[in-house]
């Protein structure tokens, strides 16, 4: 029987020793990353984010907002999970789709209204406006009240963004251990796509961990990287 470990994570700076606790004390054969192969690169080159047509620049932006938001955006996190397989000899496998036909996907199947919602949204986000405030969710690892929101402001871009996201990883998660023949896997996500890969995947009945877990496992002080 597949034995699946889903750890929902965020933007969150530090969080290699709470990962590495739970991903050992589950002793996976392999770590999937909420990556694709080019962000996998550029993570690891510290690559600056390439220039492009403005909806690819303006849907961007977005994905930096939703990362910020709900975990979406890999950094650190993803680096330290890489770090972890390859201290226990686990596989590090990648899972997400690429992030351009995405944000192409996107854009093509915006509503009008919604086009305008990121238009005003991104105009207050860069003169550092707007009302958001995340600082308890960001403490307290819970996004619910944002994700709904999100999901009322912008119903088609989650469709894409998120939903579309969790339908292909849940997929290549099946495929490896169907292909690969895994026992033991864990998937790094960001919180947001947490409820979603779990839901399709409920007949495996995987693991939980959410980021409110892995933030009670941390000892020390908890440092937020927020760009709105």
């Amino acid at each position: 029987m597949p034995d699946l470990m889903i750890i929902g994570t965020a933007h969150v700076i530090d969080l290699e020793s709470p990962l590495e606790v739970f991903i050992r004390e589950f002793e996976p054969e392999a770590i999937a990353l909420e990556l694709d192969r080019e962000r996998w690169l550029a993570l690891n080159s510290e690559k600056k984010r390439s220039r492009g047509p403005i909806f690819v620049r303006a849907l961007a932006r977005l994905q930096e907002y939703l990362g910020d938001t709900f975990g979406s955006s890999p950094g650190s996190e993803m680096l330290a999970a890489a770090k972890i397989a390859r201290t226990i000899g686990a596989d590090v496998k990648l899972i997400d789709k690429p992030i351009i036909p995405t944000l192409k996907g996107a854009w093509k199947n915006m509503p009008w209204n919604e086009f305008w919602n990121l238009i005003m949204d991104s105009l207050i986000s860069f003169v550092g406006g707007g009302d958001l405030n995340f600082d308890q969710s960001m403490r307290t690892g819970d996004f619910s009240k944002e994700l709904k929101e999100f999901s009322e402001r912008y119903p088609s871009i989650k469709a894409q963004l998120i939903d579309r996201r969790d339908a292909h990883m849940s997929i290549n998660l099946i495929k490896l251990f169907k292909t690969r023949k895994y026992n033991k896997i864990v998937a790094i996500v960001g919180e947001g796509h947490l409820e979603g890969i779990n839901r399709r995947l409920s007949s495996l009945n995987p693991r939980v961990v959410k980021l409110s877990d892995l933030l009670q496992r941390k000892s020390n002080s908890v440092s937020f990287s927020i760009e709105i």
